[in-house]
C-alpha cells in the first residue's frame, strides 16, 4: 500500500515539474515581442467556449456599461452541453455580432495544445474558420485563445503565425514587452470567487503601469461552474475597469489602438533550445 501511494506521489511530482518546465520554456521561447507603450491602460473582457450565459448575462452587463467583449468560439461545440453550461447556438453567434461584440478562434473541436500535433492544431484552426463562415459569411477571427491547458512550444510557435494576438492565462496583466503569441489573462473563476479585493488589486496595478489587462471567464451565472463567475463579481470587474480610466474594448480593438500590426509585420523572435 505504501509503495503504491509513493508511486502516485512520484507521478504527481513529476507532472508538476514537467508543467513548470513547460511554462518556463513557453515564457522564454517562440515569442513575438511587442513593446506596449500607451498613455492610458486598456482592459478587455473575454469568454472562452462561449456558454450562452456569457452572452445573456455577461454580454448584457457589458452592453449596459457601454462596452463590448471578445468571445472565443469552438464551432463544433455550438448548441451542445458543456461543463460551463449550454454552449451558444448559431443564432447566438449572429446576435453577438449584431450587439457589437467580437469573435475569436478557440479551435474547431476545443483541442488541448498539450495533447495535439502541430498539424492537427493548425487543421482545427482552419476548420473552425470554415465552419463559422457557414454561420456568418465573411466573419473574421483575428485573435485566438488556447483551450484547456494551453500549448506546448511547437504549437505556440505555429499558432502565432495565424493571428494578431494569442491569449493564454497567467493571472496577471500585460505590460512592457509583451508576447503576442502568449498574451497574459486574469481568469474570473473558482480561484477568486467572491474575492473582489483581488480583482480591484489587478485593475489598479494595470492602471498604474498603463498596461493591458485581459479578463477571461466562461459562464456568468448565479451558480457558476468551476470555470465561471457570478454576475455581481463580473459587473464589479467591469465597473472598476471603467472607473480606473482604462479603455475597455475587445481584444482586436485594443490591438489596433496599440499599434499591433494586423498583418503580423513584427516577426517572431527565434531561439534555440
Amino acid at each position: 500500500m505504501r509503495s503504491a501511494r509513493a508511486g502516485v506521489l512520484t507521478v504527481g511530482l513529476m507532472q508538476r515539474i514537467a508543467n513548470k518546465w513547460r511554462r518556463v520554456t513557453l515564457d522564454a521561447y517562440g515569442r513575438r515581442d511587442f513593446r506596449l507603450v500607451t498613455d492610458v491602460p486598456y482592459v478587455s473582457f473575454t469568454f472562452d467556449d462561449f456558454p450562452r450565459t456569457s452572452l445573456t448575462e455577461g454580454g448584457t452587463i457589458l452592453r449596459r456599461r457601454g462596452v463590448r467583449g471578445t468571445y472565443f468560439v469552438s464551432t463544433q461545440l455550438l448548441g451542445h452541453p458543456s461543463p460551463s453550461g449550454p454552449i451558444a447556438t448559431a443564432d447566438d453567434v449572429k446576435a453577438l455580432l449584431a450587439d457589437g461584440h467580437e469573435l475569436g478562434c478557440h479551435t474547431y473541436e476545443h483541442l488541448d495544445g498539450c495533447n495535439s500535433s502541430v498539424a492537427a492544431f493548425e487543421r482545427s484552426i482552419r476548420q473552425n474558420r470554415t465552419a463559422l463562415a457557414d454561420v456568418v459569411p465573411g466573419v473574421d477571427l483575428p485573435v485566438f485563445a488556447y483551450p484547456l491547458n494551453g500549448p506546448v512550444l511547437s504549437i505556440k510557435r505555429a499558432v502565432g503565425k495565424h493571428f494578431v494576438g494569442c491569449r493564454g492565462g497567467g493571472q496577471t496583466f500585460n505590460s512592457g514587452v509583451v508576447d503576442l503569441n502568449l498574451l497574459k489573462a486574469y481568469f474570473l473563476d473558482w480561484r477568486n470567487r467572491g474575492n473582489l479585493d483581488a480583482v480591484r488589486e489587478v485593475v489598479e496595478r494595470n492602471a498604474a503601469e498603463r498596461g493591458w489587462l485581459i479578463f477571461a471567464t466562461h459562464d456568468v451565472a448565479s451558480q457558476p461552474s468551476k470555470y465561471g463567475c457570478q454576475p455581481d463579481l463580473f459587473e464589479e470587474a467591469v465597473r472598476l475597469s471603467i472607473a480606473s480610466g482604462a479603455r475597455v474594448v475587445p481584444m482586436m480593438d485594443a490591438c489596433e489602438a496599440l499599434g499591433i500590426a494586423r498583418r503580423h509585420a513584427r516577426p517572431a523572435r527565434s531561439k534555440t533550445i
